[in-house]
């Protein structure tokens, strides 16, 4: 005998009431370069202060942050903000 489903009225509202943020592709990319760009002149900013006030060498390393970092965080940035707009 199959299980009778129980009729429990949900605590969220229905997908109908819902509002959902309308934001454009090309406005979440904009947005993931933006901040791309932002965590880039942070992290050249932290990595680069060494050798620009002490004449040091830039390590491989720093080249190497600079350029993932700021890729790395642009994409979690926009995982989290299309997760965030498309949420039920």
């Amino acid at each position: 005998m199959p299980a009778q489903p129980d009729k429990v009225p949900s605590a969220s509202p229905t997908p109908g009431k819902v509002k959902r943020k309308d934001v454009s592709i090309v406005s979440r990319n904009l947005l993931m370069v933006a901040i791309g760009a932002v965590v880039f002149a942070i992290v050249a900013t932290v990595v680069l202060y060494g050798p620009i006030a002490y004449g040091d060498e830039v390590p491989n390393f720093g080249i190497i942050l600079m350029l993932t970092v700021p890729v790395i965080a642009g994409v979690a940035f926009r995982v989290g903000l299309d997760a965030w707009l498309d949420r039920d």
